[in-house]
């Protein structure tokens, strides 16, 4: 491979380092090549961010090398950041005429074209220590996951600090994703998140073994799950729309039956379509109490507007600010970025997506700065950076020494615990 260079990688034959057989893997991860860890002591945090949510590629594999991003874009405000390579790659069937093959699809919103896990890129090795690598790819609802997770740990110690940001329930995300649905298959008791064409839940028991892999090594899972059901068309057209049911119970689920793994909860549930209500702020708080080692992240540029510009019926920035202060040591700074952005079709005018600029990337930055600015300076300071920094320096620590634990773990032939054996795993519902 190129140094410092992003590349994509055939996802059947992979050669790890120090290995003289061909590794098969068709999930994606992100390989980089760090030196011994250490955390980077911040200029000035109460300036400076870590970015808890960063997405370095989409879903056709668009973005950016290592070197360029921590360059051109982290400077000397961004302090730390995860890398979260888009899990999910859209299909572009040659049978839709997707924008009458004026230009083709990099984005889920839009083609009906079914999005599938995919591909695996690997980032030159960099001696900078900025960066959360995070394990993306795998499929949620396959019981092997937690052994892939695990592989993965093991092929490449020294590297991965987290997984996710991976998706369970998401408005439009969730019908796109290639498979069957759970009725097609199941031969228990369906589980109450789901519908019947449904393919992910919040009680699947290959999640909850995901969970318990992640409190078992250390990692740090980031986790998209709408508070509430959001069904859209592929072109965001709306279907049904209701807050109830919410997905409450599921996540407590989650949490009870592996209740050590510690979890990042995307955007507190919201989304481009999943709106807060009045009581948004109440349910969030439902979960992380019933959650003692879950955290949430505020990103996503079309949420933070939502909190610092709330539209009627939603929770008032005061009330956000208290909020958040209660909550203090359990809350993340996170961007969303996409760094590279979607084709646009607008009737026959096409526009081709690029690399967003660094303007625009700070942009994002700057847009929670009226909730920041609202917060005590050791409240804006724990959100901004010192969570991330304390999180993600522990599961630096733990994950390594999980790593060297098992060092002579047959990679080839890892445990795949059978949720038979195991009926914790499934729990009631």
């Amino acid at each position: 491979m190129q140094q410092n260079q992003l590349e994509s990688v055939s996802q059947h034959e992979i050669t790890p380092p120090n290995m003289n057989n061909k590794f098969l893997i068709n999930l994606l991860v992100l390989y980089i090549a760090l030196p011994a860890f250490a955390a980077t002591p911040a200029k000035n945090t109460n300036t400076q961010y870590a970015d808890a949510h960063f997405h370095i590629s989409n879903y056709t594999v668009q973005g950016i090398s290592l070197k360029a991003f921590m360059d051109t874009y982290m400077g000397d405000s961004i302090a730390r950041s995860v890398i979260m390579p888009i899990p999910l790659h859209q299909k572009w069937d040659g049978f839709e005429h997707y924008a009458q093959n004026k230009i083709p699809p990099n984005y889920y919103l839009g083609p009906k074209s079914e999005l599938y896990y995919y591909s695996y890129q690997q980032l030159s090795p960099t001696d900078q220590r900025r960066l959360d690598p995070m394990i993306t790819g795998f499929n949620p609802m396959d019981h092997y996951a937690a052994q892939h997770i695990k592989r993965v740990l093991l092929t490449f110690p020294g590297v991965f600090s987290g997984i996710g940001e991976f998706t369970v329930h998401k408005e439009v995300v969730s019908k796109k994703v290639a498979g069957n649905a759970i009725t097609h298959t199941a031969h228990t008791k369906l589980p109450p998140d789901i519908n019947q064409e449904s393919k992910l839940s919040l009680y699947s028991p290959s999640l909850i073994e995901i969970f318990n892999v992640v409190a078992e090594t250390g990692l740090v899972a980031t986790l998209h799950n709408d508070i509430y059901e959001a069904n859209f068309s592929h072109d965001g057209t709306i279907i049904k729309k209701s807050v109830e049911p919410h997905y409450l119970s599921g996540m407590k689920h989650v949490c009870k039956m592996s209740p050590d793994a510690k979890v990042i909860w995307a955007h507190t549930g919201l989304g481009r379509f999943v709106h807060p209500t009045k009581n948004h702020l109440e349910m969030v708080a439902e979960v992380l109490q019933a959650c003692p080692n879950w955290s949430v992240d505020i990103s996503w540029d079309l949420v933070q507007q939502m909190i610092v510009n709330p539209q009627p019926n939603m929770p008032s920035l005061d009330e956000w600010t208290s909020f958040i202060t209660r909550y203090q040591d359990r809350v993340l700074w996170g961007s969303d970025t996409m760094i590279y952005s979607s084709n646009k079709v607008d009737g026959d005018t096409v526009t081709s997506g690029q690399r967003i600029s660094t303007d625009k990337y700070h942009a994002v930055v700057d847009l929670s700065n009226p909730l920041l600015d609202a917060l005590d300076e050791q409240a804006a300071k724990k959100v901004r950076m010192t969570n991330y920094i304390r999180l993600f320096d522990e599961a630096r620590k733990n994950v390594r020494a999980w790593e060297k634990a098992h060092a002579n773990d047959d990679v080839w032939n890892l445990p795949a615990n059978a949720f038979v054996d195991n009926p914790d795993l499934v729990g009631e519902y």
